[in-house]
């Protein structure tokens, strides 16, 4: 199975994101329940590797990574814990797309935390290729999308805590990402 392109030596696969807490997760596995039924062509994401992304940075320098490990704290700290509701299970971004995804409208906390992430990485000369930020877990993949009939468009009231930011590396294996933490800073209470 091809991942893709191989990691150099010296880089670092990486990403900024929160992890879905257990009581979230609780919610999420009930929901999906039924939905593992529909068939082989839907890879599900197994619920250790899932989470809301604020910025995927794709491979990076070791010392780089080491900058940013060095000022997540103090990026994050001051911060204030909050809670974010995922509001639609669908296909994501679009109706036809692959990914499966719990959505959720930004506000104002997401989107304060969206913009100190991107403050972090542009005083690191790190970009990311967003248009437009999109908060989502995503919850499966899918084979053949274009054969797969369900629409997978259903009201969610599942409540993600906001209560503290990752830095992950994560290493493609032929069983799919595996997700590593190099950092974490919680949020202010």
């Amino acid at each position: 199975m091809n991942r893709g392109p191989a990691i150099l030596p010296g880089m670092q696969r990486i990403f900024i994101g929160v992890q879905v807490d257990r009581q979230a997760q609780r919610h999420i596995n009930e929901l999906l329940r039924p939905l593992k039924e529909l068939g082989r062509d839907i890879r599900w994401v197994p619920e250790n590797n899932r989470h809301l992304t604020l910025a995927f940075l794709g491979n990076v320098p070791v010392s780089e990574v080491d900058i940013l490990v060095g000022l997540f704290d103090e990026t994050y700290w001051q911060e204030k814990h909050f809670r974010f509701k995922l509001t639609r299970l669908t296909r994501f971004p679009e109706s036809t797309s692959t990914i499966i995804a719990l959505t959720g409208e930004p506000g104002r906390p997401m989107d304060n935390l969206f913009q100190i992430t991107l403050r972090l990485l542009q005083s690191n000369d790190q970009r990311i290729d967003r248009k437009e930020f999109l908060p989502h877990v995503t919850v499966a993949r899918l084979k053949r999308a274009k054969q797969l009939k369900t629409t997978f468009d259903q009201q969610t009231n599942i409540y993600l805590d906001i209560a503290k930011i990752t830095l992950y590396q994560s290493t493609l294996t032929e069983c799919g990402p595996v997700y590593s933490v190099l950092k974490e800073t919680k949020l202010q209470v």
